[in-house]
């Protein structure tokens, strides 16, 4: 058994225990122990009810925040018992108006709603502990999101579970929108399932930040630079010792879901999160905290390392294939590569092979926030992440994995292909082997974004200090003789496999245009700003197959079609990866019958 061997192995237990092993143990001993939470007991009216602040961060949310204030005025527990605050983070909408009408409404009915105001965006880990400092006075404090809705009850049954001296934090069960793609309701269906057991023994392990209750005395400031806010705050009170249950009586609708690629963007920020709540939180590995320090081992501390164990697999698997063509490996590989290509292909995310699959590629973009958080990328406000109410085809999802395996093995397997043609650059002219050059990326309503796309050198160095920008020719004088090869074959265009495997990129999709051409295309094309709304640009594409390099306005013309032919196609998943495959195959073409220029 070679050591790769037992590697994978150990790692593998580990991976095993984390997803399956840890919930059966749970499962064990809410068995034989009573639960802690009791759901049959009414609240004791003899006792005077907590008093309880309602605290909720709104960041632009002028189509949600109405109805929020409404569900929260509508709210059963006695109004003399609660107040709402909300902190208006430098909203540039319509937030603050609208929040100001319905508190004068909340006020005719004899409830007490508190605006708090700030002029700029500073995130919301600032808000949140300014409505700390100002919820001083309360029995309890419940944490809220604007776009989730909660039972009537709710507060009731809240207070209800702190009339067990011992416990600290208290939630709901989370429900998602019908909407919602399959696959975050089986993530969610799995955490809600989880996260019951884990209040059984009342150790609940993070709760979802649409709704939480943490006793006053127990509420802890947040750390600067906060990440996920809501598991922070819990954790730091369960630090204390006390427990942390789960009320199913309590429901919390979201009635907004994230799209696939906004869902990207949330599991890669949970990722750096999870990370860095393992740092900041490592007081609850102390053993004496009995089930807590069990269950946040078991639960979040792997979690947070399960990217790095899962790219490790990865690793192990692939390695020992290629060197000792082991059977495990290559039936380990084999096995992936079908569960993958299931998952990109099928069009339901319900069945087994489809979870495994997405639970797989969440790890995979967990890890990149991992990498992002520890070289400082995650230092900015936060802001709320964009959401909809339709449901995603899982295209940009699809697209970014091939991106970044695409482009991984791209760069491995043609590296000594990229040392040859840096030598013969080096030989063949004096100058650099790279050069960069801005190009126009990813567009939206919001902005439209920047980057240095990387090629290897075709021209000689200044080739266009005289001439200024111009497109290039076919028998271009500023063209080397080794930079010609590279051109026709697109070999030139290799390093931007760096470019796509850090995101600002594509394998396949618009032509990047430079800054300097963009504003005049713009201006003589007709919607030519829209070819990359939504879409990054890349290495390759129909446009660029079907017409090649631009040597005027009038190819450009041309390309608008193909380029809006390729966008639309992605409104469907197997029309998409028709063309996607087409593309791939006469981008090939061009390589070997050198039609480049």
């Amino acid at each position: 058994m070679t050591n790769f061997t037992i590697m994978f192995v150990l790692l593998l237990a580990i991976a095993l225990y984390h997803h399956i092993g840890y919930v059966w143990v749970l499962k064990l001993f809410s068995r034989i122990q009573k639960p802690i939470t009791d759901n049959s007991i009414s609240v004791n009216e003899e006792k005077p009810l907590p008093r309880i602040g309602v605290m909720m961060c709104a960041y632009n949310e002028q189509h949600h925040i109405v109805e929020k204030l409404n569900n929260l005025g509508a709210l059963l527990y006695p109004s003399d018992k609660y107040d709402i605050h909300v902190y208006l983070d430098g909203c540039t909408d319509n937030s603050v108006a609208l929040a100001a009408a319905e508190q004068r409404n909340l006020k005719s009915k004899g409830l007490r709603c508190v605006l708090h105001f700030n002029s700029e965006n500073k995130g919301k880990a600032h808000a949140i502990n300014a409505l700390i400092e100002a919820g001083q006075g309360y029995d309890i404090l419940v944490f809220t999101d604007v776009s989730a809705l909660i039972s009537i009850d709710a507060l009731n049954q809240l207070a209800r579970q702190f009339e067990n001296s011992n416990v600290v934090v208290a939630t709901g069960r989370y429900t998602l929108d019908d909407l919602a793609p399959d696959n975050q309701k089986a993530y969610w269906a799995y955490q809600n399932e989880l996260k019951k057991l884990e209040s059984n023994v009342g150790a609940l392990i993070g709760v979802p930040g649409a709704l939480f209750a943490i006793r006053a005395d127990k509420v802890k400031p947040l750390p600067k630079g906060a990440i996920n806010d809501d598991f922070i705050l819990s954790m730091q009170a369960s630090a204390s010792g006390g427990q942390a249950v789960l009320d199913e009586n309590v429901i919390i609708y979201e009635r907004e879901c994230d799209a696939v690629n906004e869902d990207i963007k949330r599991r890669e920020r949970i990722g750096a999160g999870n990370w860095q709540q393992l740092i900041m939180l490592l007081a609850l590995l102390n053993p004496r905290l009995g089930w807590t320090s069990f269950n946040f081992i078991s639960h979040k501390a792997l979690r947070a390392v399960m990217p790095i164990i899962v790219a490790l697999l990865y690793m192990i698997a692939f390695t020992e294939m290629v060197t000792n063509k082991s059977m495990w490996s290559i039936s380990v590989c084999t096995l992936l590569c079908v569960v993958h290509c299931v998952g990109f292909i099928s069009t339901t995310s319900t069945n087994i092979v489809s979870k495994v699959h997405y639970a797989l590629l969440c790890y995979w973009v967990a890890l990149r926030g991992v990498a992002k958080y520890l070289v400082g990328r995650y230092n900015k406000p936060w802001q709320r992440v964009r959401v909809t109410r339709h449901k995603d085809n899982g295209v940009q999802l699809i697209k970014r994995a091939i991106d970044i395996v695409g482009s991984s093995l791209g760069l491995v397997m043609l590296t000594p292909l990229m040392l040859l043609a840096a030598l013969a650059i080096k030989l063949d002219s004096k100058g650099p082997i790279l050069y960069k050059q801005q190009r126009v990326g990813k567009s939206t309503e919001q902005f439209v974004s920047l980057f240095y796309v990387y090629k290897f050198r075709s021209m000689v160095v200044d080739a266009e200090a005289q001439s200024g920008a111009v497109w290039a020719s076919k028998n271009d004088t500023r063209i080397t003789r080794v930079g010609r090869f590279l051109r026709k074959t697109r070999i030139d265009e290799l390093p931007q496999l760096w470019n796509v495997l850090i995101g600002e990129m594509s394998l396949i999709g618009p032509r990047p245009e430079r800054p300097v051409f963009y504003a005049k295309l713009d201006k003589s094309i007709p919607y030519f700003g829209w070819r990359t709304y939504g879409l990054k640009p890349g290495i390759s594409g129909l446009a660029q197959v079907m017409n090649g390099y631009d040597e005027s306005i009038e190819d450009v013309k041309s390309k608008i079609g193909w380029d809006y032919a390729y966008a639309l196609s992605m409104s469907n998943r197997k029309n998409w990866l028709q063309m996607e495959w087409m593309i791939l195959l006469r981008t090939i073409a061009v390589v070997f019958t050198g039609k480049g220029q």
